[in-house]
């Protein structure tokens, strides 16, 4: 069950590269130095825990960093008690470049999505503004936060590299 997660998760970096003809999204592998860094499911769940890393077959990755827990300005939108803000890593060792607006990143908490927070003030722009191309060889970091109640929840972030409700897809799971 763990290895078949983690191979999931690993389709979804490599695709991201390859968002551009999704034929070259194929089975994914699992590189050695990525099961070593604890790209293990959390919990034994379908989900890899936060920090870890996503790579598929055509050679793009993704890494969700561990959530940080932001006070929203005044001007934030939507309101919010409490922002978990992501950082993601996008690499790609595709031979093709890879456009951020493709992408699609969406939270649940509960089983119900949350909405991303947009802060200008704290430079929290949303994926929006990733206008990014990502050129072979190359990486590129992207902020994102989500509205989340006060208190720490579990909270399930889902990556998805060719737009929303697109395959392949990776989903991340942790405390935030």
């Amino acid at each position: 069950m763990k290895f078949a997660s983690l191979a999931a998760g690993i389709c979804l970096g490599l695709a991201l590269a390859g968002c551009a003809d999704p034929s070259d999204i194929s089975t994914p592998t699992v590189p050695s130095a990525v099961a070593e860094q604890g790209a293990d499911t959390a919990s034994g769940s379908a989900y890899t825990a936060f920090g870890a890393q996503r790579v598929w077959a055509n050679g793009m990755a993704v890494t969700v960093s561990p959530p940080t827990s932001l006070k929203p300005s005044d001007t934030s939108f939507p309101p919010a008690p409490r922002t978990a803000v992501f950082t993601l890593t996008l690499v790609n060792s595709s031979k093709t470049a890879y456009r951020t607006s493709q992408l699609a990143v969406r939270a649940i908490v509960a089983g119900v999505p949350v909405a991303e927070v947009r802060d200008s003030v704290q430079g929290l722009n949303g994926i929006a503004a990733a206008v990014t191309e990502v050129e072979p060889g190359a990486e590129t970091v992207l902020t994102m936060a989500f509205a989340v109640p006060a208190d720490p929840v579990l909270l399930q972030l889902v990556v998805e590299p060719n737009g929303a409700n697109q395959e392949p897809s990776a989903r991340f799971e942790g405390i935030a």
